[in-house]
């Protein structure tokens, strides 16, 4: 079963966030809230632009990485 470990605010911070879990061996899709139609409706109400879920089983090793990744990219907001 797939758990939120984070929301980006942004399509490169998605990004970014999947490619550092992928070096670490944790596999994990983003889940976009954003839609063309909608013109950023979906990110008001969600507060942010989409999520990155992983596995239930990696999700406590996922979200440590997460926290020592943002501690050193100053540059990067979470939620």
């Amino acid at each position: 079963m797939l758990k939120k470990v984070f929301v980006a605010q942004d399509e490169f911070t998605a990004i970014t966030i999947r490619e550092m879990l992928k070096s670490r061996n944790i596999e994990s899709i983003i889940k976009r809230y954003e839609t063309t139609w909608l013109d950023g409706l979906p990110k008001i109400m969600e507060g942010g632009w989409g999520e990155i879920l992983v596995e239930e089983k990696d999700f406590p090793l996922a979200e440590e990485y997460i926290n020592e990744f943002l501690e050193s990219s100053p540059h990067i907001d979470s939620c």
